[in-house]
Parts: structure tokens; C-alpha cells; sequence
């Protein structure tokens, strides 16, 4: 036995139960695992210091998320230290196992609806969220920079200059200068059908469960609504996606074409990041399942790089011939 799991054993039975109580599941894209408590709706995560997991973020962004009087799940029991953490289980309703053609308009909507709460309490509450790190052109750059070193390089063996990384980055400043995105609210992310939960015990708002939000920062309104609606693990139809597009827009009071704009340059960057991120998870961690969304991931680049604002990118990218994003 491992000393991680003696002191996941100790932590579960500092909280009141036994080590056969506690069921592994699925685990995401970072170092954390969870488990259910058996016959409990109970999770145990365990986010590993050493591996750059932080429960502290966690619990932060989760009270600020009570704030808003939105749904994260409630914490009973944590040990910072060695970064273990007891919470409510939101079960088995996540929106990827859930959606299908009768409900998607609906849950969509929903979803759509707290991003505006979000950005309204933002504004608000700015105090409350004024201390979290802001979704800089670095961050943003730095994320992307993904996409070539794991993607372009490793996967498709592809040789990139110092040269050619500088102009890349140069393109990706210059885009988010001439857009100057708003940084005013909470971004979670990583909004998408895997982290958005319909809770039954609820109403309102509080109907959607959210989870994944250890990273959230302060951004652009419009961060979040492009995970939603340009997800690699759900694509929409094109119909209601402009209808949820409209909708959030309208709240906002700001020019369409400028907001679709800035959707798309998000979607680029965040698809970009993706590409990078799910061939690291491959190439490194030999998680293989994330390479299924890599075709969705190009599709939703092919899209969104036809707008002739960023020609440049697609200029960029006409060096290298072994992938297919153009």
C-alpha cells in the first residue's frame, strides 16, 4: 500500500467511515481521483499537492459560488495539508449523461442562465471575486503554446523554430488586443456537459450542480459561454446554438458582431489548448480515451478560422503540412 492511499484511509476514517466504504470512479484529465462513499451521497477527492492540485482553490471558488447563490457541492470535511476533501455528490445527473433531443433545449437554456446570473453577481460582488488571478493574454498564450509543443510537434512531427513559436504568439497577442475582451466575471473554465449537473432536489438556478471550478479566474463573459457552446464533447446543432447565443448576447447589451467575434477567438484559443492538452493525456499520462474529441476539435477550429479576422492564424498554420486543421 502506497502512503497516498494509507493517508486517503486515515482521511476516511477521520470522517466516520471504513476503507471498504469507498467506491473508486471515473477520474478527469488532472492528477485527482474520487470516490463515492458507499450508500452515501458522498464524494472523496483527493487532489495530490505534489502534483499541483490545490483544495484550497477549491473551497474558495465554491464559497463564491454560494455567494451567488448557485449550486457547488457543500464540503463536510477537509485536510488541506495533504489534499483530501469530503463532499456532496451531485450523482449521476451531469448533463453528458442526461442531454438528448427531447431535454437539450431546455437544460441548455438553463445552463445559458447562469452564466448571466455569473456575470451579474460578478459585477455585484466584485470584491468577492477581486482576488482571484486574471485570464491574461499570457495565461491564454501559455495554454495555447500547448498546441504546438504536444500537438504539432509530438503528435504530428512537426518541427517548429523559436522563430515561427514567437510569430505564433505575436498573432495570438495581436487578436486579443484588437478584440479587447472585457475582464469583469467569474470564469469557471471548463463550463461543458461533463461538469454541469441537473439536481432535482432544487429549483431555479440552483437546479444546475457545478463542479470542475478549482481553476476559475477572472475573464471574459464570453470564456465560458464558448466551452458551453463549442464543445468537443457535445457540438450543437447550429440552430440552437445561435438561439443560446442570441440569448446570452441580449443580456449582455453589447454588439453582436463583436461578441460572435470574440466567441470565436475564444474558441480557437480554447480548441487549440485542447488539441495540445488530449495529446499530452496520450503521449504522457497514456490516457488514450480523450483522443475521440480531437476530430471535433479540428472541426470547430476549420469553422471558426474561416472568418478572415484571423487570417493570420491560418497563414501561420499553412507552414506546417501534417495535420488538418485547414
Amino acid at each position: 500500500m502506497s502512503n497516498r492511499d494509507l493517508n486517503l484511509y486515515n482521511f476516511v476514517l477521520n470522517c466516520g467511515f471504513k476503507e471498504e466504504d469507498i467506491i473508486p470512479i471515473k477520474n478527469d484529465a488532472s492528477f485527482r481521483k474520487y470516490y463515492r462513499i458507499k450508500n452515501k451521497k458522498l464524494i472523496v477527492m483527493d487532489a495530490p499537492p505534489d502534483k499541483g492540485e490545490s483544495i484550497e482553490q477549491f473551497r474558495t471558488i465554491a464559497d463564491i459560488i454560494h455567494t451567488f447563490n448557485l449550486s457547488a457541492p457543500q464540503i463536510v470535511s477537509f485536510d488541506t495539508k495533504l489534499g483530501f476533501m469530503l463532499l456532496e455528490d451531485f450523482g449521476q445527473t451531469s448533463f453528458s449523461n442526461i442531454l438528448n433531443k427531447n431535454n437539450e433545449s431546455k437544460l441548455y437554456k438553463k445552463a445559458i442562465e447562469v452564466l448571466i446570473e455569473i456575470n451579474k453577481q460578478s459585477k455585484s460582488k466584485e470584491k468577492k471575486i477581486s482576488k482571484l488571478k486574471s485570464y491574461s493574454i499570457d495565461l491564454l498564450v501559455n495554454e495555447s503554446l500547448l498546441f504546438i509543443d504536444w500537438y504539432l510537434e509530438k503528435r504530428k512531427g512537426e518541427l517548429v523554430s523559436s522563430d515561427q513559436k514567437k510569430e505564433f504568439i505575436k498573432i495570438l497577442n495581436d487578436f486579443y488586443n484588437n478584440i479587447n475582451p472585457e475582464s469583469s466575471t467569474l470564469v469557471l473554465r471548463d463550463y461543458h456537459v461533463d461538469n454541469l449537473f441537473f439536481l432535482n432536489n432544487q429549483k431555479s438556478l440552483k437546479q444546475i450542480g457545478l463542479i470542475d471550478f478549482q481553476d476559475a479566474v477572472i475573464g471574459s463573459p464570453l470564456y465560458d459561454l464558448a466551452s458551453l457552446l463549442e464543445d468537443v464533447r457535445r457540438p450543437l446543432r447550429r440552430n440552437l446554438q445561435k438561439k443560446l447565443l442570441e440569448i446570452y448576447i441580449k443580456s449582455l447589451s453589447i454588439n453582436v458582431q463583436d461578441a460572435e467575434q470574440e466567441m470565436r477567438f475564444f474558441s480557437i484559443q480554447r480548441n487549440l489548448k485542447i488539441l495540445g492538452i488530449f495529446c499530452r493525456l496520450s503521449i504522457r499520462d497514456k490516457k488514450d480515451v480523450y483522443l475521440k474529441y480531437l476530430p471535433n476539435a479540428v472541426k470547430l477550429l476549420r469553422k471558426n478560422l474561416q472568418d478572415p479576422f484571423f487570417i493570420n492564424l491560418v497563414n501561420w498554420l499553412k507552414q506546417f503540412k501534417n495535420h488538418e486543421l485547414i
